[in-house]
């Protein structure tokens, strides 16, 4: 008993932490590839919102979000798993006209980096 009672106030307190990176949910406007946005070999995943960015890393861009590149083959085969995998839930809450939230981890080419995503049925 005591082991599960320390169990659930430890995720208690984690909880915050987790939860504190979550953007509000929203429909997507625009979502696409952006070549500009590029590290040489890596083309972003991006996704406009229908209202406004929200931008708690304080990034000094807001047009748009940012998520995973389409990683060329030279990337490790998890991390282009990884990466590949940020722009099927978008991708499916666009056409379905569903409600997404984004998990925002800092900046990326001064933009704010969607680390996972969330969506669901409004």
């Amino acid at each position: 008993m005591k082991k599960l009672i320390v169990a659930a106030f430890c995720l208690f307190l984690s909880m915050p932490a987790i939860a504190g990176g979550w953007t509000n949910w929203f429909t997507i406007d625009t979502l696409g590839y952006d070549l500009a946005l590029t590290d040489g070999s890596h083309a972003f995943f991006y996704i406009i919102p229908d209202g406004t960015i929200e931008n708690p890393d304080l990034c000094s861009s807001t047009t748009k979000y940012v998520g995973g590149a389409n990683n060329g083959a030279s990337a490790s085969v998890g991390n282009t798993g990884n990466n590949r995998e940020i722009s099927k839930l978008p991708t499916l809450a666009y056409t379905a006209g569903w409600q997404i939230r984004l998990h925002l981890g800092g900046c990326s080419f001064n933009l704010p980096y969607a680390n996972a995503v969330e969506i669901k049925k409004p």
